[in-house]
Parts: structure tokens; C-alpha cells; sequence
């Protein structure tokens, strides 16, 4: 009877040796080693190319899109007495995306003051007076910030109105690009041209255009002869 009992408790003994081994091996094979946690979790701090520096521009970037200096600004500046010089500035300034000035009296001309046939009308008297300087009206410009100036104008008695001259007294002009146009049904701009050259010694003044309205097929290829682009 002694033995039959010590042989069950040897049996139980046993079983319960094997049943410890299975749970510890379960047990160490659940647990990540520290291996295997450690590649798993990011690291804190990015991995550093030492081929690249962080100075360096990024690839694929685009120089062109690096600043570069202001494109050249242009003005269309003019007077028009009876609105045919503005039509053709309007033209040309639809043609060069320049800025628009118009040049307004602070006296504005009459009809009579316009009587060619009178001697005595207003525009007869400020041309037959070299220093006459009608005063301007319009609204004072920066013309600073302009490489290339247009001026437009009618031909009076041969030139450019008087009040041409008070503009170029007004603003300094000198290294811009100047580039002279007129409305005029028979006489030339040469004249004008000259005295534009005298009064701004230091501009580049351009042979002008004589545009015999806004549709003048001239207008856009003496635009495009000169270098002028939108």
C-alpha cells in the first residue's frame, strides 16, 4: 500500500515539474528582447546624410526662382489738346503695359484759346514766347523709378506745346530711355525731337513717331524697333 502511494506521488511530482517548464517557456517568448524593442522604436532624431548639407539649396530647386532685379518700368506720359495724342498714348500703353500720365493745364485751353487763326488766341501767344511755361495742372509724378519715358503731344507751329516744355524744366530725365511721339495731320516731329534733345541733354532721346491716330499700323513696329515690351 506504502509503495502504490509513493509511486502516485512520484507521478504527481512529475506532472507538476512538466507543467513549470511549458509556463517558462511560454513566458521568455512573449517577452521582445532588448534587441529587437530598441530597432523598433523611431529614434528621436532623424538619421544625417553627411553627403548633404543643410546650407546646401534642396535638390531639384529651381534657380530661376531665386530673386532677380525689377523689370524695367516704362511711362506714357502726354498732353492732348483736343484728344486725338491720347488715343494714340492710350495705344501705346495698351501695347507696352506702361504706366499712363497725362500732362492736364491748370488753365485749360478754350476753343479760342485754340484759334490758330487768331493771333491773339492763348496757344498763337505761348509759342511766339520761348520762355512762356504754361503751369501744370495734373498731380505731381515720380518719375524716379522709370527707365523708359513716352511723350506724346500735338505739333504746334512746328513743335511741341509750351507746356512740353514746363514737364521736361519739371523733371529730370537724365540716363532714361525717351522716345518722343505726335498727332499732326502734315508737320513733322523733327523739330520737336530737337528741342527735346536740348532740354534733357542727358537722356537718351529716340527718333520720335508722328501717329496719325490710335490705328497707325507704325505705332507698334516703331515700339518694337526700339526695344520695347510688354
Amino acid at each position: 500500500m506504502k509503495k502504490q502511494i509513493s509511486m502516485i506521488m512520484a507521478i504527481c511530482l512529475l506532472f507538476s515539474l512538466a507543467a513549470c517548464g511549458v509556463d517558462g517557456g511560454t513566458n521568455s517568448n512573449t517577452e521582445p528582447s532588448a534587441t529587437q524593442s530598441q530597432a523598433e522604436t523611431p529614434s528621436s532624431e532623424p538619421a544625417e546624410d553627411p553627403g548633404v548639407s543643410a546650407d546646401d539649396p534642396a535638390e531639384g530647386s529651381d534657380p530661376a526662382a531665386e530673386p532677380t532685379e525689377e523689370a524695367a518700368k516704362t511711362l506714357v506720359v502726354y498732353f492732348s489738346a483736343t484728344g486725338n495724342t491720347k488715343t494714340v498714348a492710350e495705344e501705346i500703353t495698351r501695347l507696352t503695359g506702361a504706366d499712363l500720365y497725362e500732362i492736364v493745364p491748370a488753365v485749360p485751353y478754350t476753343d479760342e484759346d485754340l484759334n490758330y487763326n487768331n493771333n491773339e488766341c492763348c496757344a498763337n501767344q505761348e509759342m511766339n514766347d520761348a520762355s512762356a511755361r504754361p503751369a501744370i495742372g495734373s498731380e505731381a509724378i515720380d518719375v524716379s523709378s522709370y527707365d523708359t519715358v513716352f511723350i506724346g503731344y500735338p505739333i504746334w507751329w512746328g513743335t511741341m506745346p509750351r507746356i512740353i516744355n514746363t514737364f521736361l524744366d519739371t523733371y529730370d530725365l537724365s540716363g532714361k530711355t525717351v522716345l518722343p511721339f505726335c498727332t499732326s495731320g502734315s508737320s513733322g516731329i523733327t523739330q520737336s525731337v530737337t528741342d527735346i534733345r536740348a532740354a534733357e541733354p542727358d537722356a537718351d532721346v529716340r527718333d520720335g513717331l508722328r501717329a496719325s491716330g490710335a490705328n497707325d499700323s507704325s505705332i507698334e513696329s516703331w515700339i518694337a524697333d526700339n526695344g520695347i515690351s510688354e
